[in-house]
């Protein structure tokens, strides 16, 4: 059995920082550098977690904590490990995390064509609440903006349960397991 590893991100790692960049890199249009990535991490409001096979970061996510909103600002998953439910993975740990630090809701901006993640946010109850028209500038398409329901509800927190429970059989399915580092 594989074993993949979570584990929060600080501005000081170097090498999560570089391996998020190549993550970035190979999945999104709007490139960031290890510079603005390190700056983006060591902003007061964010929480970033990796996702590592042995040393190599194979995906990742992050949301900034505004008041009592979580913004999920990025998930990405290297292309040779996605739609193996890493994604979900993540998602569902920010958005556990997100509750744990005082979020009553969670929103997030996606590309209007992307329809493989707004599937992926639809199971854990994002809902299309408007449009920013031309929002991403490399070739000026529509974002969606999502909102989930309350966080702190029963029901939510049972969707939340019941997509960590898929992710756990969707990993021994393809013999893999996560551990996640504690929180500093």
């Amino acid at each position: 059995m594989k074993t993949l590893h979570l584990q929060h991100v600080s501005p000081e790692d170097e090498e999560a920082v570089s391996g998020m960049a190549i993550v970035l890199d190979l999945t999104l249009t709007n490139h960031w550098t290890s510079a603005g990535l390190r700056a983006e991490i060591r902003h007061s409001a964010s929480r970033y977690w990796a996702l590592y096979d042995h040393e190599q970061v194979v995906g990742f996510g992050g949301f900034w904590l505004i008041v009592d909103e979580a913004h999920l600002v990025m998930l990405a998953v290297h292309p040779q490990w996605q739609n193996m439910g890493l994604g979900t993975a993540l998602l569902g740990h920010m958005l556990v995390e997100a509750h744990r630090a005082g979020a009553h809701r969670a929103t997030l901006e996606v590309r209007a064509s992307n329809t493989a993640a707004l599937a992926l946010y639809e199971r854990y109850g994002f809902a299309v609440l408007g449009r920013r028209p031309g929002y991403y500038k490399d070739n000026d398409e529509d974002a969606l903006i999502l909102w989930t329901p309350r966080l702190d509800t029963p029901a939510f927190l049972a969707v939340l349960a019941e997509c960590a429970n898929r992710v756990k059989q969707r990993f021994y399915l393809q013999g893999l397991m996560l551990r996640q580092q504690p929180n500093p």
